[in-house]
């Protein structure tokens, strides 16, 4: 029951991760893109920050239910 539980979560992580990732700018946008993005609204960096800062918790997230669906699953 818990490591269908689990499976789940781990499942709608990696849908968000893969959101998340892709909606984050290249860094090849240019000095153009960096300078037209918004103010304050995740952070000091704008929308750009608030990407990162989620998708970095989601790989976090990501690979601890990995390591715990492995341990569960002997």
């Amino acid at each position: 029951m818990l490591l269908s539980v689990f499976i789940a979560l781990f499942a709608l992580i990696c849908v968000g991760l893969i959101f998340f990732v892709l909606l984050q700018v290249p860094k090849q946008a240019g000095l153009s893109a960096s300078l037209a993005s918004g103010g304050d609204l995740f952070g000091g960096r704008g929308v750009e920050g608030g990407l990162i800062r989620i998708s970095s918790v989601l790989g976090g997230l990501f690979m601890l239910l990995a390591l715990l669906i492995n341990i569960l699953s002997r």
